[in-house]
């Protein structure tokens, strides 16, 4: 019966265009504090729950239970089913005060002999909290348990791990994450927008750019500094892309726009959106206008995309990014 709901659940992932948590686990629910977690198999009580009483989603991890472990080798394991059919990405954030190795593995029996593929292997041995993430292309064959191995490689110190997160992964899907969600422009300026695609599938891509036409005019694009309208992606790869587009003239000041710029592939079998929002201003009282906001920040980008120290510019054309109390605006600005 289960292999038969999971090849039920392969022509889903296959066809759907996102990822399906099979695991999200931030310990957050039914634990007890220094009580092994609820649903984990800990023979030896080596991995216990923790409690931080702080403010949700303030850092890397969310919540305010985690997972942790101050022995000097820890196994603890999840009943969680795996198909050689599908294909996987695995994430965690982790903490250490000294050096811990940790290992994903995955196997037929909730104990260290039966765990046979070792999926990924870490070093954490930061003072912070950091992300740890994999894709997994293949899967030997099927598995019923999922266990997370820590080893101190210098004596036993203490190892925290927050938000687990497995998913099934789908032939085709990409995302799109702007650097910027809204600026301010006056009819006929150039906005500049950058946002990050990954292709979160595992079949390489080829991505094309489609912008919508119902405020702006005159786009251009350009990836890793080339001008593009269509780009490659292997699974997993991420590009910045950078769009510059005008503001029709005709657009009535004190209007909110937008420009959509959908991300669709050539297969058309799965697509992302990212979207800058804008509020249009009079340009003959932007100097009123901006004596009204707070500056925030201001940040130079070059025509690739990539932040620059402001402070060792060297001779060319950039684009200056202002931050305000009232909003992000962009210009170019060219240094001698």
């Amino acid at each position: 019966m289960k292999k038969l709901v999971f090849t039920f659940l392969l022509l889903l992932a296959t066809s759907w265009s996102f990822a399906r948590s099979i695991l999200i686990e931030g310990f957050e629910y039914a634990n007890h504090d220094n009580e092994p977690p609820i649903g984990w198999t800990c023979d030896d009580q080596s991995w216990l729950c923790g409690y931080l009483d702080k403010d949700h989603n303030r850092k890397a991890h969310s919540g305010n239970w985690y997972a942790f472990t101050d022995a000097e080798e820890s196994w603890m394991f999840m009943p969680l089913y795996f198909s050689s059919e599908l294909k996987y990405r695995f994430s965690y954030w982790a903490v250490s005060d000294g050096t811990y190795d940790v290992e994903l593995w995955l196997g037929d029996e909730a104990d260290a002999v039966h765990m046979t593929q070792l999926l990924l292997s870490t070093t954490i041995n930061g003072g912070e909290y950091e992300k740890i993430a994999a894709y997994i292309e293949s899967i030997s064959s099927d598995f019923q348990y999922f266990g997370i191995h820590a080893v101190a490689t210098e004596g036993a110190y203490h190892l925290t791990i927050d938000d687990i997160n497995v998913e099934m992964v789908s032939r085709f899907e990409l995302t799109a994450t702007p650097y910027n969600a809204d600026t301010v422009l006056y009819p006929n300026s150039q906005a500049t927008y950058h946002f990050d695609v990954q292709n979160l599938g595992y079949e390489p891509i080829e991505v094309i750019i489609s912008p919508s036409h119902d405020y702006f005019t005159d786009f251009h694009f350009y990836v890793e500094g080339n001008e593009c309208t269509t780009f490659h992606l292997e699974p997993d790869q991420m590009q910045q892309v950078t769009a510059e587009a005008t503001l029709l003239p005709s657009i009535q000041v004190g209007t909110t726009c937008w420009l959509d710029i959908m991300l669709v592939l050539e297969c058309d079998c799965a697509t992302a959106l990212t979207t800058l929002w804008v509020t249009v201003v009079d340009p003959t009282n932007v100097a009123e206008y901006d004596n009204e906001k707070e500056v925030l920040q201001v940040e130079i980008y070059d025509l690739t995309g990539k932040r620059v120290d402001a402070s060792c510019l060297k001779p060319g054309v950039y684009i200056e990014r202002t931050i305000t109390t009232g909003g992000v605006s962009t210009r170019k600005v060219m240094r001698q």
